[in-house]
């Protein structure tokens, strides 16, 4: 049975985030946000692949590849079945999302020690989670996509919430399309709540929290827009 205390919480990231990291400092449980941020997607993406079109996809996804060979377009086609990018997806969701969770409270927990904090390792993972509840927004219009797609909608697409979707409409295959598919609006929310987060749990600087909360996403970013602005 979830905990009312969670769900209240969890409403309270996205319209009250001090008061939410407040009372997380000494309970900061996260297992309700990351069952549902992992389940969810997976759901989104089984609904997905059972009902595409996947002719449609396989074409459209090898037509973003117009300097491929036909043997290894040939080769690629027989590899992407839809069972085989089903089960990749559904399993990259449940591998990877918690370990990139890790990886993020690896670095809150190293910058929290350069902030001065004392708050352990655990503590800073269920952070990562929590600041991560943005992402639960998407979802919804991800199904959206699905619903209303009539089985034609791009893996690109389904994310409506990306500045590609909303702003650029970069076509796939070209070379800022996966880095404007991957930076959405619920990624500059999680910056916010890190910021929010940080400063409601270390005590530090305005300063020094917003530099620590955007650091890894300006170098993950900054890095990629770079690597894409000098090869090309």
């Amino acid at each position: 049975m979830m905990s009312s205390n969670a769900i209240s919480v969890l409403a309270k990231v996205f319209y009250e985030p001090k008061s939410a990291f407040e009372s997380l400092k000494e309970k900061p449980a996260a297992w309700l946000p990351l069952a549902l941020i992992i389940l969810g997607t997976m759901i989104v993406f089984y609904w997905y692949y059972s009902t595409v079109d996947f002719a449609w996809l396989l074409d459209h996804t090898l037509s973003a590849q117009p300097d491929l060979k036909p043997e290894a377009k040939a080769a690629m086609a027989n590899f992407m079945t839809r069972n085989a990018m089903m089960y990749s997806t559904l399993g990259g969701v449940l591998i990877a999302t918690p370990i990139i969770y890790a990886v993020f409270a690896l670095y809150y927990w190293v910058a929290s020690k350069v902030l001065g904090s004392e708050i352990g390792y655990g503590k800073w993972f269920h952070f990562t989670i929590w600041i991560s509840v943005p992402a639960l927004l998407g979802l919804p219009m991800m199904a959206l996509q699905v619903a209303t797609g009539h089985g034609q909608v791009a893996m690109e697409d389904l994310n409506m919430l990306s500045f590609n979707y909303l702003i650029a409409h970069a076509q796939l295959g070209t070379p800022w399309a996966s880095f404007l598919n991957n930076l959405s609006l619920p990624t500059l929310w999680t910056v916010f709540l890190s910021f929010v987060g940080l400063r409601v749990w270390t005590g530090r600087s305005t300063g020094a929290c917003a530099f620590a909360a955007v650091l890894p996403y300006a170098f993950f970013y900054g890095g990629w827009a770079l690597k894409i602005a000098f090869s090309n």
